[in-house]
Order: structure tokens, then C-alpha cells, then sequence
């Protein structure tokens, strides 16, 4: 039988192609794109775990605009529990001062060399049960527990941890009791003034005078925390 023509190597290459099962997939291609994958799988399960183990917090910031400016509901249990722990350093202030000595604890000694403006209680103020006015008594408590807070830096000179502890109560108490308060701009807060000069003139006084004036603050502290507390109660 007659040869044709010798094929060319293209022409060569281009039969057996045709003859040549299709290859499968190279196992190097396979394992690569496996690898390849993996890094984004453990990413993704990570940034999950992430997620379950570190939620978004419940507060401001996890909220809307809308709710964010919403005043937070306050509970009686979180007023009572400011007080209290405001009594806890009073009585850790005056274990401090008096020791074991119950008549220094308990002196009723009035202290009228000073002519102290501390804020007390009365009758016009609307905390006592007869008589009784939320609005009013809630601006009495907060602009008296604003006041106090003159007579707080003055304790700082001898007792400056506790006055701390009963400065940042008292602010809190105040923005626990605003909230209730219908008309919250006509709160009155000391002049800066006014408070300097005060202080200049109780730390000026003699150390025997500092100490009476220690114990008159904490006891008029203590008098108006009380009737706070009773006020809150009937709220």
C-alpha cells in the first residue's frame, strides 16, 4: 500500500491529541487551590468565634441615635444603694477621727464660730411626708447635694480618699435624682466664686476648728442623705 507524504510534527501532534484521553486534573493543581482556601475558611471561623465570645456591648453605643438620648430608667434599689455606701465612708471618716471614743463620734457640738451655710431640710422644701412635693423636693436634694460638694474638697485636705468616694457618689446620686426632675434647668449650682472664697476661709482656720468643722459637715451630710432616702421612698 502506497505511503503517503510523511506528517509533519504539527500534524502529528494534532492526531494524537484527538486520540489522547482527556488528563484529569493535576493532584499539584488540586492540593494547591485546597491550600489556597484554607487561610479564608479559619479567617471566617474566627472573626465567628470573635463575634460569640466578645458581643456588642448593651449600653449607649450599641444603640440608635433615638435611644441613645433617652434618659435611662432609674430604680430605687440604685438611689438606696448611693446612699448607703455615702453613710459607709461618713462612719469610716468618723472611726478615723474619734477611734473608739463614742462621745466624739456623737458630739452634738454646734459650731457657730464658723457661720456655715451647709444645706438642711425644711418644711417649704417638699420632702417632709406632710406637705409632700416630688418636683420641688427633688431640686431641694439635688442643688443641696451640689452644695455640699465645696465641703467635700475642704475634707480632701485630711481625709482625701474618702472624700473622693463620697464626691463621686453624690455627683452620681444628683444624676440619678435629675432624671426625675420635670424641669432640670432650674437646678442651681454654686458660683465658683463663691465656693473659693469659702474654702479659703475654712482652710485658714485653726486645726482645733478644722476638726469641729469636719465633724458639723459629715453630721449635716448624713441629716440630709436621710431625708433624702425617706423623700425617694414615698416617690
Amino acid at each position: 500500500m502506497p505511503q503517503g507524504p510523511p506528517l509533519t510534527s504539527y500534524q502529528r501532534a494534532h492526531q494524537e491529541g484527538k486520540r489522547a484521553p482527556s488528563p484529569s486534573r493535576n493532584p499539584a493543581m488540586n492540593s494547591l487551590c485546597t491550600s489556597a482556601f484554607r487561610p479564608v475558611a479559619f479567617s471566617l471561623g474566627l472573626l465567628l468565634v470573635m463575634a460569640t465570645a466578645f458581643p456588642v456591648p448593651s449600653g449607649e453605643d450599641s444603640k440608635d441615635d433615638t435611644n441613645s438620648n433617652r434618659p435611662q430608667p432609674t430604680s430605687p434599689n440604685q438611689t438606696e444603694n448611693l446612699i448607703k455606701s455615702i453613710f459607709l465612708e461618713i462612719s469610716e471618716v468618723r472611726n478615723k477621727m474619734c477611734g473608739n471614743d463614742d462621745s466624739c463620734k456623737n458630739s452634738k457640738e454646734a459650731l457657730t464660730e464658723n457661720n456655715l451655710n451647709l444645706p438642711k431640710m425644711v418644711e417649704k422644701d417638699g420632702c417632709f411626708q406632710s406637705g409632700f412635693n416630688q418636683e420641688t423636693c427633688l431640686k431641694k436634694i439635688t442643688t443641696g447635694l451640689l452644695e455640699f460638694q465645696i465641703y467635700l474638697d475642704y475634707l480632701q485636705n485630711k481625709f482625701e480618699e474618702n472624700a473622693k468616694a463620697m464626691q463621686m457618689r453624690t455627683k452620681a446620686l444628683v444624676q440619678v435624682l435629675k432624671q426625675k426632675v420635670k424641669n432640670p434647668d432650674e437646678i442651681t449650682t454654686p458660683e465658683p466664686t463663691t465656693n473659693s472664697s469659702l474654702l479659703a476661709k475654712l482652710q485658714s482656720q485653726s486645726e482645733w476648728l478644722q476638726t469641729t468643722t469636719i465633724h458639723l459637715i459629715l453630721r449635716s451630710l448624713e441629716d440630709f442623705l436621710q431625708f433624702t432616702q425617706r423623700s425617694v421612698r414615698i416617690m
